[in-house]
């Protein structure tokens, strides 16, 4: 599992290097997390990692793209519960209301942006395949 209070004690650079996001909003995610735990009515089965470790769950798997399995792997869980954290955060921080990705494109048109579109055709021809004649005995 990542050491959670190493990587807390990092720069803003190097914590974003590593998170993709600042410190700053690491805490305000942070927040958002613990005003849900708060608001919790009911009780379950107890996460065995820390609010932190699951935020940090969630943004390793947003930011790398790794797999499930070596996730849980890394943070010491079953990757169904890797899963079911990441839904977790996910859900939690988007009814916060403070965070959201943008839904379309800007619509004005900057001269330093560079909105080249790549199109592959990744279609299949068909291919007629011919027929073996059948042998009479």
């Amino acid at each position: 599992m990542p050491n959670i209070d190493k990587l807390l004690e990092q720069n803003n650079a190097g914590f974003k290097r590593y998170t993709g996001i600042y410190k700053a909003t690491f805490y305000e995610m942070l927040e958002a997390m613990q005003q849900h735990e708060t608001q919790k009515t009911k009780s379950g089965r107890p996460i065995v990692l820390s609010l932190e470790a699951q935020i940090l769950l969630a943004l390793t798997y947003w930011r790398e793209y790794r797999t499930l399995y070596h996730i849980s792997m890394d943070f010491g869980i079953h990757e169904s519960s890797a899963s079911r954290i990441i839904r977790k955060v996910e859900y939690v921080l988007i009814n916060s209301g403070k965070f959201e990705l943008p839904k379309k494109l800007p619509s004005r048109v900057d001269d330093d942006i560079n909105w080249s579109v790549v199109i592959v055709d990744a279609t299949e021809p068909l291919l007629s395949v011919q027929k073996k004649p059948k042998r009479l005995l």
